[in-house]
């Protein structure tokens, strides 16, 4: 087609550097258009021509057609050494030069401390051909310890900051200079220290990558001259204890406590603790300009990478709470979330975090991405791991702007400090730092790297210190003796060895419960009620203002039948109080005394099953309209419901660390159906799936292991509805193993987890108040309703919400003669009302059914007194509608006989592989057979 139009020479060969580009990018629709185009061969040609040399557009979107511009195909394009002949072709000015610097000088850049980068680039003919002054300076921004990527942001102003930001860079004082040396030999004496005096333990020292420790101390001074007043950090385990001790001042004295073996906490906070990779500490640290900064590194388990939710969660709480305070709006918290580089590419849960952080639900205000790139992960090199140039291009696809740094040039990491806070302190959004270094030992120094990485030892064996450069930089430069560094090494060896001899009379400090959690405690070894009941108007009053329009708003038609005249008419009445109203007026009457309601999950506004409805959507302006935050005039405490992204494990983290921050505040996450906690159970169990590591490692332990509660509810839809093997169970098999409950002695409400399966509306209310108004929080894992969500026996009475009123544990059958009663039924949830319709049904007199609505804590007591009414009873069943390898009975049944002494016998489904079977036949024989089991006797 080409061939027989009239081009010059010239145009013939950008035109076929063009289709090599296009061809390799795939992008075949380019070329189909064009054949198809009316217009000449010339003309097309002219296109495609203008297209590729447009002084628009930077030299990539030259070389492919104006294809990438959000950087797409890059690897593949710059690996081809045959696409750039005809790049010195393109480059006819300055500016040119310029835009192919900024746009390529990233690949060139000599940020790896194992020297500069070979892949090519069609940067590589013009850096070995032309000749310049100006050629000289751009090679010595962009091609020398910083490696920036920004063309692929589409925002020409913040391309011109960044810009601007690398060729106008502030250098590192002599005092900083002198400061960051002295903690750098600090921390490389404390690892020789730790690696002598304990020999035998693992350490992850940062020995190769102490440039992460320079990165946060320069930082942490640069914050107040950024309006930033408080850091959320998360951080995983190499290096973990030098940024404890020599920048957060984590007293030695603990540090040696705790590797000998004894607690970390103060003897009155109950704990179990974890291991040394995994402290933590929150203080006030002073700043050379006068001003402190508040720092929080976070306590993490060892599942990489899952810690960066809770942080970014923690840091949203911040800003609200200052929101709150009505405190200065131009200070804000930020999260410092410092990654290792095979666990930042590897790990899903970064991509969910970055994709949060434009969403209104979870914006921080920009976070602060470092990575500490040894350029190896366990044993696997980079191009074992990664299919990026970069640990941090996985950044471009949310425009985020990339740093590479040599983390053995203290000048590169000063500049790269001060790009990335003044980026987000201008633009309130994340940045990549990809902080090349090394790692002086394998992952532990026990570990023998060499087995596998010969040759890359042979050079880390080469390597010079960062502080050992930095030192005889402050020397020549006459800022320190040279003796300085024998002085600091011998002062902080003494300070060393005193904190080692005396570590054994030491007594932590209480970490826990001040500030915002003044008034919060440890749970007791006893079951406490609590009157969660509320003035009954008020409750009216919220009844008619969740359901209160603004004038002129439509909503949609469908509502005013189901949802507003309901109401209504429940308020009206005082009757037929459903799940949804019982919640709200949980919500509402929190608002009212001075709590906030989060809540958040896929589609949670509306709810899965389209029965919450807390915002309403105009149906003509599309505007979403909370009544729950009319309330009151002037009301500060408000809901947030807010529909997450398809996402489990960092949404569920998210929560997490809201409900860190904020014990006043009510968090909930809301699965969509029950088993949509899998991927979230990260934060549950190390064998199961992401999310679940959140509950096992955060969520069910994270108290016990580090002294912080958490009040979140997790909302998991369950029940068996003919729905098949997936979204009818919530595995509360699961959630029960995860109990610290005894089999053989009464709960306290010090156990760690809650998990209930409520049977009505009044159960659900007092369960969310009862959140708040105890002394403690503790986190509920509800087994939430599906069909009883418009079942018109789930319902409640307005009396069983006012004052005296209280959750009910366990629920006794009222209807019940006991000395008719042969055979008693324990069950929880909503199977309750199957049994009990079977019973209305074969018209039995002889059955009681007994309802158990909090499984964990296991209420003995209250159960025993049920079982008391009737003496006469003889047989004792556990009734449920899960298989018999899940559900509550392996929890129920050991606990009542140790504790109650009873053998309680089984009438359910039989064990099965999956939750449930996907047959419809099959599951209405299911349903049968396990009723018929309950009323064997009859």
């Amino acid at each position: 087609y080409f061939i027989q139009s009239n081009l010059s020479s010239h145009q013939h060969e950008l035109v076929l550097v063009m289709l090599r580009h296009i061809n390799k990018l795939g992008d075949r629709c380019l070329l189909q258009n064009i054949a198809r185009a009316p217009s000449s061969s010339a003309r097309a040609a002219q296109h495609i021509t203008a297209r590729a040399i447009s002084s628009s557009e930077s030299l990539l979107r030259k070389t492919e057609g104006g294809n990438s511009a959000r950087g797409d195909g890059v690897r593949r394009v710059t690996s081809d050494a045959a696409a750039s002949p005809a790049i010195n072709e393109f480059v006819k000015s300055d500016d040119e030069l310029v835009r192919a610097y900024r746009q390529w000088g990233y690949r060139h850049a000599t940020t790896s401390p194992f020297g500069p980068p070979t892949l090519p680039s069609p940067l590589s003919d013009i850096r070995s051909t032309q000749s310049s002054d100006l050629k000289d300076e751009l090679e010595r921004v962009y091609c020398g310890s910083v490696g920036l990527q920004f063309t692929h942001i589409p925002d020409t102003e913040k391309q011109v900051f960044l810009s601007n930001m690398m060729e106008n860079p502030e250098d590192i004082s002599h005092t900083q200079l002198v400061d960051v040396t002295k903690t750098l030999l600090r921390c490389e004496n404390l690892d020789k220290f730790l690696n002598n005096k304990y020999s035998n333990l693992k350490q992850y020292g940062g020995e190769g990558a102490e440039a992460t420790v320079a990165f946060c101390q320069l930082l942490f001074q640069m914050c107040p001259s950024n309006q930033v007043d408080d850091v959320v950090i998360a951080i995983a385990h190499r290096g973990r204890i030098s940024l404890l001790t020599e920048l957060l001042q984590l007293p030695y004295e603990r540090l040696f406590k705790k590797y000998n073996g004894q607690s970390e906490f103060h003897p009155d906070e109950k704990s179990i603790g974890d291991v040394l990779s995994h402290l933590w500490q929150s203080v006030d640290l002073m700043q050379p300009n006068g001003e402190s900064v508040h720092v929080t590194l976070l306590p993490n388990p060892s599942h990489l990478e899952v810690a960066n939710s809770v942080a970014l969660g923690k840091v949203r709480a911040k800003h609200r709470q200052k929101q709150h305070n009505q405190q200065d709006s131009t200070s804000s918290p930020l999260a410092l979330l410092i990654h290792g580089d095979a666990a930042f590419t590897g790990q899903g849960v970064s991509l969910e975090n970055a994709q949060m952080s434009k969403l209104p639900g979870y914006s921080t205000k920009g976070s602060i991405h470092l990575i500490t790139n040894n350029l190896i992960g366990f044993t696997a090199e980079t191009s074992s791991q990664n299919s990026t140039f970069t640990a941090g291009d996985i950044g471009k696809m949310y425009d985020v702007p990339v740093l590479s740094v040599n983390g053995l040039d203290i000048h590169a990491v000063h500049k790269a400090v001060n790009m990335a806070i003044q980026w987000r302190e201008r633009y309130e959004e994340d940045i990549i730092v990809d902080l090349q270094c090394y790692r002086l030992y394998g992952h532990n120094q026990h570990d023998e790297p060499r087995f596998t990485n010969p040759l890359m030892y042979n050079l880390v064996d080469k390597m010079e210190p960062l502080q050992e450069t930095m030192c005889r930089e402050a020397v020549g430069r006459g800022l320190v003796e040279k003796a300085y560094k024998e002085s600091v090494l011998l002062e902080h060896t003494t300070e060393l060895n005193a904190a080692y001899k005396s570590c054994s009379d030491y007594t932590p400090p209480k970490m826990c419960f001040s500030g915002l959690w003044s008034g919060i405690e440890q749970a007791g070894a006893h079951l406490t009620t609590w009157d969660t009941g509320y003035d009954l108007s008020d409750l009216r009053y919220l009844g008619l203002k969740s359901v209160e329009l603004p004038s002129g708003f439509t909503h949609h038609p469908t509502l005013n039948r189901a949802h507003l005249a309901k109401r209504e008419k429940m308020v009206a009445s005082g009757e037929g109080i459903d799940w949804a109203m019982g919640e709200a007026l949980a919500f509402g009457s929190l608002l009212m005394q001075g709590y906030d309601v989060r809540l958040s999950g896929e589609d949670v506004s509306r709810g899965t099953f389209s029965n919450r409805h807390v915002t309403l959507y105009d149906q003509e302006t599309g505007e979403g309209y909370t009544p729950l935050n009319h309330v009151l005039p002037d009301q500060r405490h408000r809901v947030e419901a807010i529909d997450s992204l398809l996402s489990e494990e960092g949404v569920v983290g998210f929560e997490y660390g809201y409900s860190l921050e904020s014990p006043r505040s009510l968090v909930l996450w809301e699965a969509q159906f029950g088993d949509f906690f899998n991927p979230a159970q990260v934060t549950i169990q190390f064998s199961f799936n992401p999310a679940q590591v959140m509950y096992d490692q955060f969520v069910a332990s994270g108290e016990a292991k580090w002294v912080l509660q958490s009040g979140l509810v997790s909302l998991l839809p369950h029940g068996y509805d003919g729905n098949g093997p997936d979204h009818t169970s919530a595995r509360p098999e699961r959630w029960l193993q995860l109990c610290d409950s005894s089999e053989c002695s009464p709960d306290g409400d010090n156990t760690n987890i809650q998990v209930a399966n409520l049977t009505t509306p009044a159960q659900y209310f007092h369960l969310l108040r009862r959140q708040m108004v105890r002394p403690f929080r503790k986190p509920v894992i509800l087994m939430a309703p599906k069909g009883l969500l418009r079942s018109p026996e789930a319902v409640s009475n307005i009396r069983d919400f006012g004052p005296g009123t209280t959750f009910r544990r366990v629920i006794g059958d009222e209807s019940a003669d006991p000395t008719s009663i042969k055979r008693v039924l324990l069950c929880s949830g909503k199977h309750y009302y199957a049994l009990k319709n079977k019973r209305t049904q074969l018209e039995d007199k002889s059955t009681a059914i007994i309802r158990i609505e909090e499984l964990c804590p296991f209420p003995a007591a209250e159960i025993q007194a049920e079982l008391n009414r009737y003496p006469q009873c003889t047989e004792f069943y556990w009734a449920q509608e899960e298989s018999r390898n899940g559900g509550a009975w392996s929890f129920v049944s050991p606990r009542v006989k140790n504790i109650l002494g009873i053998e309680l016998k089984y009438a359910g489904r039989k064990e099965c592989a999956a939750v449930a079977v996907g047959i419809a036949e099959l599951h209405q024989e299911e349903v049968k057979d396990i009723l018929n089991q309950a009323f064997s006797h009859i």
